[in-house]
Formats: C-alpha cells, structure tokens, sequence
C-alpha cells in the first residue's frame, strides 16, 4: 500500500491532465508548466504508487489499469477541492453557503419575517436554515458552533452583540380593576429573559402577579388573554396586530432589547450580508420610533 500522505495535490493536477489531453505535452501546455516538470511530478507519483501509471501508444500516453484507478481518484479529490474553494469564495462574498441562525419566536414571528424573505430572494444560493428556540437555548448552541447567528433578548451573557430592536412592554387584560393585585396573569416562563424584564417592570410597578399560566410563545399568550384566562405583559406588535387586537390596559411598563449575538473573534461575510438585508439598517428604529 502506498503512502498517501506523499501525494502532493499538484501530482494529481498533473495525472487529471494527461488523462483528459493524452500526451504529456498538451497537458503540460494546459497547466501551464514544462513538460520536464510535468515528467517528474508523475515519475514521482509512479515510485509513491510502485506500479506503472502510463504506457506508450506512439506519441500519446495510455493509462494502465493503475493509472485509471488513480486518475480517477485524482478527478474525485480535484473535484472537491474546487468545490471546496468555489463554497469559500462565495461565502467569504456573501453569496453562497450555508448559514444557521436561531431566533427567538418574536424574530421570526413578525421582527424579522420581511427581511428573512428579502435575503432569501436576493441569496437564492444560501442553504439558510434557522431554528427557533429561546435566548438561553440560543446562546448555548451558538457557542457550540450549531449556529452563526442568533436573536436574542437581553441580557446576553457571551459573545459580541448588538442590539437591534427595542420592544416596549404593556399590561394587556380586560377593563382595569381598582387594583392589579390577586389578579391572575399569563407570562413568559420564569427564568426566561423576557420574563426577568417582565417581573422587574411589575415590581416597580408593586404589581405582585399571581401566575396561572406561562409560554415562552406570544401568540399563545395572547390567546390566554384573549379567552378571558388572565392578564398578560406583551410587547404590541403581537398584542395589537391581527383581526382581533387586544386592548391595552397601561402605558409603557418596560422594555426588553432584541440582540443579534455571534462567537468572539470571528467575521464571516455570509453573516454579514444576512444582518445587512435582514435588519435592512432600521429595524431598531421601525419598531420604537424616536
């Protein structure tokens, strides 16, 4: 068995040529080298392999049947090396790839659905995947490099961000009472990041909610308070937003911040070109105007 490891990529260029032109002139007038060069590089791959590659047919050189097995296995690993070569280039170009993105339900549901199918029209060639899971989730499986990207809420506790959206937060229900206490409320999960911006909103409000119901999704949240289940902290863009908006109960109670979060140290253009067509610049100012 031959030492793979001897075998230099050029050596394969060399025997792929022969095998497509025929001679060894012509193959080297194709790569571009001289004929002595190209003589030596295959007379080299002949003592890594041991066996004859070519055998003479006149001027022209004839594959053995080791020189077909190894042209064929040089075409192979040319083949994917170009392919290789041509998915860098067109990632490092914003043009092609793959690239997986998290998202929170809010991101995908409705701050970013716009421009998600903007990217996807404009970048036809990107394997873009995304999966949608909440901020703690997130963040774990994009420094386990199962993602490029993530949107998350606030606080992010590792990677470089930035915050692209900033959603107030309002007390949604039926006609306000004299008093919000003992009353029962729907919310985001405790633990999750929302529901820390929601809790910390109530308090300084002396709201101390009674929890009878919790989803990380809004939607269902909203169909909570819809039903007459309970009361509900909502950003309005789910609150508000279809045939039948809930009513809003207060003013602004809080906010919670949407932040794109990717791995430290790293640049990726594919990336790049994502935020640039997604968040299309104003997101930030689209969904809290000045």
């Amino acid at each position: 068995m031959f030492d793979l490891e001897a075998v230099h990529l050029r050596q394969l260029t060399y025997i792929d040529a022969v095998a497509g032109a025929g001679t060894f002139g012509e193959a080297a007038d194709l790569l571009g080298v001289s004929q002595p060069a190209l003589s030596q590089g295959l007379a080299r791959l002949e003592d890594i392999v041991g066996a004859p590659l070519f055998e003479a047919d006149g001027r022209r050189r004839r594959l053995t049947e080791v020189g077909h097995e190894v042209a064929r296995y040089a075409a192979s690993v040319l083949g994917q090396t170009r392919a290789l070569a041509a998915g860098v280039r067109a990632r490092r170009e914003g043009l092609g790839g793959t690239l997986r993105v998290g998202m929170i339900d809010a991101a995908f549901l409705y701050l970013l659905e716009s421009g998600i199918a903007r990217f996807r029209d404009s970048r036809a060639s990107v394997d873009l995947r995304i999966s949608v899971d909440d901020s703690e989730s997130l963040t774990r499986q994009l420094l386990g490099f199962d993602h490029d990207l993530v949107y998350v809420v606030a606080p992010v506790k590792a990677g470089e961000h930035e915050v692209v959206a900033v959603e107030d937060l309002y007390v949604y229900g039926p006609p306000l009472p004299g008093s919000l206490d003992g009353l029962e409320w729907v919310l985001y999960p405790e633990g999750s990041h929302t529901r820390g911006a929601v809790d910390a909103a109530l308090a300084a409000a002396g709201i101390v909610p009674t929890v009878v119901g919790e989803s990380s999704n809004p939607l269902v949240l909203r169909q909570f308070v819809h039903l007459g289940m309970g009361w509900s902290v909502l950003p309005e863009s789910i609150a508000e937003s279809g045939p039948t908006p809930l009513e809003r109960r207060s003013d602004a109670i809080g906010e919670r911040e949407i932040c794109a979060v990717w791995r430290p140290g790293t640049t990726d253009d594919l990336r790049g070109a994502f935020r640039e067509i997604v968040e299309d610049g104003n997101l930030l100012a689209a969904v809290r105007p000045d």
